[in-house]
């Protein structure tokens, strides 16, 4: 089997089980418990392009590989109608693509870099107005693609030629459009906006990892949204990078792929770019499965009801899952406890400090904490006295006034008493 035809089986099976895991991911995060956050909105809106891109790539990438064919005619009729009719479909839906990683990039770094601001950018309805925005500008910018072969009738069918895409006829279209405005379009400017974005997020996780203890539940499956985006971010870089640079090479030199020095190698690298951005797309739903704890809830909820249950079941069945994890957590609590009885004050500090944040109380982790920051600032004053704790008893406040007759003219004498601790004699107030 030649290697293109190797090459265009692995495509098609990665296209199929990306196939199904897209349609899993747009079932999951369409439904209405994942579409309050704005994140899921456009994680919807993602699985739903990389489906079409993946369903538009068995056409483009592996039929016309495959050994389907009685004679070249017939294949170049096919790929005449191919290249003219669903090629730009197929490039809308990966500038839709990219651009949708841009703005899940940006909701991450409001998310993190700017929580003041999350209520305010990050919300269902902006995320639905820009992919509207992403669909639109995709659309205007790829709709002179329709125009880059014609046909050309012949006796045996139909073939294609280069119209546009023709370097000879036209070179302000293959240099300006097709060469400058993809570079930028799509690979500076996005390519920056994420790297920064990205570089901007590590940062700050790495500043809230130092105080992981102190992160309630809600932070930490934060946290854990945000490694799992910045790993599909960091994916979608290597798998468009081969792309790019193929793109950047035909520009810089138009014959390519039609030098025999050169085809082999540039058919080659040309199939695996196209095998890269498959993968990219194929994949996605393997790390949402991973590192989202509500992806997972939400899928085993979905195969025990069927996709027709109601928002109340859902809350039904976390309600349920949240009671059976918090009675196991107070049955390892209570065995610790009772363990706990012959334990020293220290050592039953340290075993809650041993214990998994999810399984400590508030109280017991704040008070540890405090007790462990108290006694280490105050170690070097254990000679001293220590203040007055508020539940010592006082001295009941002393107000005593007299009145006596001197020279004819009344002398009044107040003594006033301040709270003192017990053993510490009073200081009265001389007479007036």
């Amino acid at each position: 089997m030649e290697s293109q035809q190797l090459m265009a089986c692995a495509i098609l099976v990665i296209v199929l089980v990306g196939i199904f895991g897209n349609t899993l991911s747009f079932i999951l995060f369409s439904r209405p418990h994942m579409r309050s956050s704005s994140v899921n909105v456009l994680l919807c809106a993602l699985s739903f392009f990389d489906f079409s891109l993946l369903t538009l790539s068995i056409p483009i990438f592996v039929i016309p590989n495959l050994d389907l064919w009685a004679d070249d005619r017939s294949l170049s009729t096919y790929m005449a109608y191919i290249l003219k009719m669903i090629y730009p479909i197929n490039l809308m839906m990966q500038t839709c693509s990219v651009y949708i990683m841009v703005m899940i990039t940006l909701e991450r770094w409001v998310a993190v870099c700017r929580p003041l601001q999350v209520r305010v950018w990050c919300t269902p309805r902006k995320s639905r107005n820009a992919i509207l925005v992403i669909i639109v500008s995709a659309f205007l910018y790829n709709f002179v693609r329709f125009f880059e072969y014609r046909f050309v009738a012949t006796e045996t069918g139909a073939i294609y030629e280069k119209w546009l895409r023709d370097p000879g006829t036209h070179r302000w279209y293959y240099v300006g459009y097709y060469t400058i405005m993809y570079i930028v379009t799509h690979f500076l400017v996005p390519f920056s906006v994420m790297a920064f974005a990205n570089g901007h997020v590590i940062v700050a996780m790495c500043k809230l990892s130092q105080t992981r203890q102190m992160l309630t539940r809600q932070q930490q499956r934060e946290q854990s949204t945000t490694v799992m985006l910045l790993i599909v971010t960091f994916v979608f870089a290597i798998c468009n990078t081969l792309p790019f640079l193929l793109n950047v090479s035909e520009s810089i030199f138009p014959t390519l792929f039609q030098d025999e020095s050169t085809r082999g190698l540039a058919y080659w690298l040309n199939d695996l770019s196209n095998l890269l951005v498959v993968l990219n797309s194929g994949t996605t739903f393997i790390i949402y499965f991973t590192f989202s704890e509500k992806y997972r809830q939400t899928l085993i909820f979905i195969l025990k009801n069927g996709c027709c249950a109601t928002v109340s079941d859902y809350n039904n069945y976390t309600a349920m899952s949240r009671t059976a994890s918090m009675r196991i957590s107070s049955e390892t609590g209570g065995q610790i406890q009772r363990q706990g009885s012959r334990m020293s004050n220290s050592s039953r500090s340290s075993d809650v400090l041993l214990k998994p944040i999810y399984m400590q109380k508030r109280s017991e982790r704040f008070s540890s904490e405090y007790n462990e920051r108290t006694c280490k600032h105050l170690a070097p004053f254990e000679d001293y006295k220590l203040p007055r704790l508020p539940n010592e008893k006082r001295k009941k406040k002393l107000h005593k006034m007299s009145a006596v007759e001197h020279r004819g003219m009344p002398e009044i004498t107040i003594t006033f008493s301040e709270d003192t601790p017990d053993g510490e004699p009073e200081s009265p107030c001389q007479p007036c």
